[in-house]
């Protein structure tokens, strides 16, 4: 996938023969459908989550082992595994580039939604659930099978830069922002911040590019370890988002207040966003891919756990959920359209 090249077609000529050559329309009619598989994928995969809940094949118990697993193991290893693969000396120097396009391009979508929830007049129990909605995506669990089917493994060591900024960032401002509007005065203190750090995705991804800057191999069995476990996160993860669809309830789908917003901060100005800051910044086009599929992902599953920690509004953080991981199965292909 390439960005800015003169012969692919652009917005203002789309539909017009004249301009359009029968090539470039082959190109992008492949485009289309290599986007509409790989979406149908992963797709097909978070449906056997709702499946095997709605016949209770998977019920809460198994839920908390697969948060535990992946948590703590698997994406550990992805971790490991693919920053030692992938990120090389050369790519690590220009790396800095995506970790400040990363952290710009969240820190810029958390004010617009917190403009867009002022404008609202949402209530305190909603407008910092709101926040986190539209200023964090969900990364790993659907990001990073979705950018690994469409781009192939080389994405992944983007992904992974993508989600310690994302990881950092969730934890600092999301509880900075639900702190706030819960009215409490409880402080962000040394303590919460060095365990957002030795959070085990967060400190494996830092000794995978530490493992690249001091040009350290792994052990062939440690190696292929990481491989063989880390190979788990996408399946596992799309059978967990699934579950938490059913979990949450299709039905109980409403277009509350702020809701109908929601699908236009994620899958619109956010992933504007990311392309504006990597216009800027001059990134290379795979990673600008990377950040803008990353950009307008659905809504965390982890704001469920802080809206119920802050005693926020639960149901809200989880009609979120569903409703953007839902629509991002239809909204990804024409995404795939335009930033291309």
């Amino acid at each position: 996938m390439t960005w800015g090249r003169a012969d692919f077609v652009t917005l203002g000529t789309w539909g017009r023969t004249d301009f359009v050559t029968l090539s470039e329309r082959t190109f992008f009619m492949g485009s289309f459908l290599n986007s509409i598989s790989s979406v149908l994928i992963i797709l097909l995969m978070t449906a056997a989550g709702f499946i095997f809940g709605a016949k209770k094949w998977m019920i809460a118990e198994h839920k908390t082992f697969m948060e535990k697993f992946l948590m703590y193991y698997a994406i550990p290893c992805l971790n490991i595994g693919a920053l030692s693969r992938y990120l090389s000396p050369e790519t690590l120097d220009g790396s800095w580039k995506i970790l400040t396009v990363s952290c710009l391009g969240m820190f810029f979508c958390v004010l617009i939604a917190a403009l867009i929830a002022y404008l609202l007049r949402l209530p305190r129990n909603r407008a910092g659930v709101f926040i986190g909605m539209g200023g964090f995506s969900n990364v790993l669990f659907v990001g990073y099978p979705m950018c690994r089917e469409l781009f192939g493994e080389q994405a992944v060591v983007y992904v992974m830069l993508y989600f310690v900024c994302n990881s950092v960032l969730i934890f600092v401002v999301c509880y900075a922002v639900f702190a706030w509007f819960s009215g409490t005065e409880r402080k962000l203190s040394l303590s919460r911040i060095v365990k957002i750090f030795i959070n085990p995705p967060v400190l494996t991804a830092i000794i995978g590019i530490l493992l690249v800057v001091f040009d350290i191999s792994l052990p062939r069995p440690i190696a292929a370890l990481v491989d063989y476990v880390g190979a788990t996160v996408s399946p596992l993860a799309l059978l967990y988002c699934g579950f938490i669809i059913y979990e949450a309830g299709i039905k109980n789908i409403s277009m509350d207040r702020g809701m109908a917003v929601m699908p236009v901060m994620r899958f619109v100005i956010s992933p504007l966003v990311g392309l504006a800051l990597c216009s800027i910044f001059g990134i290379t086009p795979l990673a600008t891919s990377v950040v803008i599929i990353e950009m307008a992902m659905p809504v965390m599953t982890i704001l469920v756990v802080m809206a119920k920690e802050w005693e926020a509004d639960v149901q809200y953080a989880a009609t979120g959920i569903v409703l953007s991981t839902l629509s991002c199965f239809v909204v990804i292909p024409i995404l795939m359209l335009f930033f291309q």
